[in-house]
């Protein structure tokens, strides 16, 4: 068993990092979520990146959602797949 005040530490260590994670998870969740522009403008693919927009079924252009969502999901991607190196660098380029 802990001291007191080891424990009060510990407990308000875990909510500090609860309320990082909350508001990390509201942020993306916010930049992901489409904004209520009637018409919405649309990003082109890179060219490094059409071989991955291809296997995951993309279209060549994409909102500013989408484009959200795949530049999360690129960060996630292994780096030993070529295709995933060329797309980064690509994004880098632009």
């Amino acid at each position: 068993m802990h001291h007191p005040a080891v424990e009060v530490r510990r407990r308000r260590a875990l909510g500090a990092e609860a309320k990082r994670v909350a508001l990390v998870a509201i942020t993306l969740m916010s930049l992901a979520l489409p904004s209520r522009v009637v018409a919405e403008e649309r990003e082109r693919i890179p060219s490094g990146c059409r071989e991955l927009a291809d296997r995951a079924g993309l279209p060549l252009t994409l909102t500013h959602a989408e484009a959200v969502r795949a530049i999360a999901y690129l960060s996630l991607m292994s780096g030993r797949d070529p295709a995933v190196v060329r797309c980064r660098a690509a994004m880098l380029r632009r």
